[in-house]
């Protein structure tokens, strides 16, 4: 069988399907709308008839006799005239009727109601010259006759229409008896076409479509090396040829992309340490020469102690991953001198609360975070600058925690703070920079394990919370394609 598009296969088999349900569909839809429409119209005739029959056998002689006795008057006979009604009622059953058998009886019917009016108007017109009651009974005797005659002919009437009705209902019978063998007969055409068809699909369309299955279940789950095989079906084979392809760009571009992560990272940092470098060793310098200046050398040797290994750890020969006991001495040494800067204006306290000893962290994570909490939080207040850093030890992680008790964050700035980090957007100005650079090292580094929170309240002071995985072992190169 000769390969076909996806449209192809679907035309080829079901064209003759929507056929062979089409005709059928239409056929019993017409013919038995028209049967039961027949049906339902002999039904209603016959309910008519017979009420109609009811009418003329208890009102109309009725109401003859009470005008002969005059306990009706000949204007309220005028007034609701029976024999309009039933002259109506007849004329509407003869719009339900099709046969010529009806047509005749109904037509005898209407004779019979015209010499029932007839007498009527002579009941009136004795009346009305006040002729004898005799001469009016006499009359009544013709209407009797005249009522059981139209009595006969509706009951006639309501015959023919039970002997249509049996008939439509054995024609109905035996069309549905035909319908079910037609439709036997159609089942089993259609069983034998989805008998040939079902290997041609399978082989042009369900296993090329589960191989594709297969295909992007393992993509998405990492195994970027799968691959499937190309099948005959030319949409089928474009599709799988692009995944395929797409595959083999996506590996590419993972390992591209975690080289230029690993080299954004470093710049960063290089970045971060090139801000921190020139004006805090200009400022560090000046306070050392100003220290010794004032003969407080005791002071300058422990500032000058401290800014020397300040540095030693920042540069790290280069590695990215220190111990945690280095990262807080790092913190320490830089709180050091600021509050030999400052003097008591600036009070800290750094708390390990860790257990194990080989605990490995980024490098400048927290130092950025204490220089954003003391120019941009405690600088601002009258009162004594506090700087306190907790670091505790959680079964799989480590939390760093910076608070302070500066001027703190105003909600709306707060907000603005949180939604750019969620979105990793800048800041607009400088302000944070530190923040949102600490913030990017650790999604790059650690993923989306880490976490970085800020609890502010205005006036009162401001709470950094930084939650990493536990990590004992430096493996940096393996951290940044992780």
């Amino acid at each position: 069988m000769k390969t076909k598009s996806i449209k192809g296969i679907f035309q080829q088999t079901n064209k003759l399907m929507i056929l062979v349900a089409f005709i059928p569909l239409v056929l019993s839809s017409v013919f038995y709308s028209r049967q039961i429409f027949i049906y339902q119209n002999t039904i209603n005739n016959i309910e008519e008839a017979n009420q109609l029959s009811e009418k003329v056998d208890a009102i109309v002689l009725e109401e003859m006799w009470d005008l002969v006795f005059g306990q009706k008057t000949v204007a309220k006979v005028q007034e609701t005239n029976v024999i309009e009604e039933l002259r109506s009622d007849l004329q509407h059953i003869q719009e339900n009727t099709s046969t010529a058998k009806e047509l005749n009886i109904l037509a005898v019917a209407f004779r019979t109601l015209d010499s029932l009016e007839t007498y009527q108007q002579q009941l009136i017109d004795n009346i009305l010259k006040d002729e004898p009651v005799e001469k009016n009974q006499y009359v009544m005797i013709q209407v009797d006759s005249v009522i059981d005659l139209l009595s006969d002919i509706l009951q006639q009437f309501v015959g023919v229409e039970i002997s249509l009705a049996s008939q439509t209902n054995h024609e109905l019978v035996q069309s549905v008896l035909l319908l079910i063998l037609f439709q036997v007969v159609l089942l089993l055409i259609i069983f034998a076409i989805i008998n040939k068809n079902r290997r041609f699909v399978r082989d042009n369309l369900q296993d090329p479509l589960d191989r594709l299955l297969d295909l992007s279940n393992e993509l998405s789950q990492g195994h970027l090396s799968y691959r499937a095989e190309l099948p005959e079906t030319p949409e089928l084979r474009t599709l799988t040829s692009s995944l395929n392809r797409m595959a083999d760009d996506l590996t590419r571009l993972l390992e591209e992309n975690a080289l230029k992560q690993y080299h954004l990272a470093q710049s960063e940092v290089r970045v971060l340490q090139a801000q921190i470098t020139p004006h805090f060793i200009y400022n560090s310098l000046d306070a050392i020469v100003s220290l010794i200046e004032a003969a407080r050398y005791e002071q300058a040797t422990e500032m000058t102690y401290a800014l020397s290994d300040f540095f030693r750890i920042s540069l790290s020969k280069g590695q990215d991953w220190i111990p945690l006991e280095k990262e807080l001495r790092h913190v320490g040494d830089y709180l050091k001198i600021l509050q030999i800067r400052y003097g008591r204006m600036l009070s800290y306290t750094i708390e390990d609360q860790t257990v194990s000893p080989e605990l490995q962290v980024l490098k400048m994570v927290l130092q950025p975070l204490v220089e954003n909490a003391v120019y941009h939080g405690t600088k601002f207040v009258r009162r004594v600058g506090m700087i306190r850093i907790t670091v505790s030890e959680l079964p799989h992680q480590i939390q760093m925690t910076i608070s302070d008790n500066g001027i703190g964050i105003d909600p709306d700035r707060l907000e603005e703070i949180r939604r750019n980090l969620k979105e990793t957007t800048d800041p607009a100005s400088e302000s944070g920079y530190g923040l949102y650079n600490v913030y990017r090292r650790l999604q790059l580094n650690y993923g989306s394990e880490a976490q970085l929170t800020i609890h502010s309240q205005y006036q009162e002071g401001t709470t950094i919370n930084v939650t990493v995985p536990k990590r004992e072992e430096p493996n940096h190169v393996q951290s940044v394609h992780s």
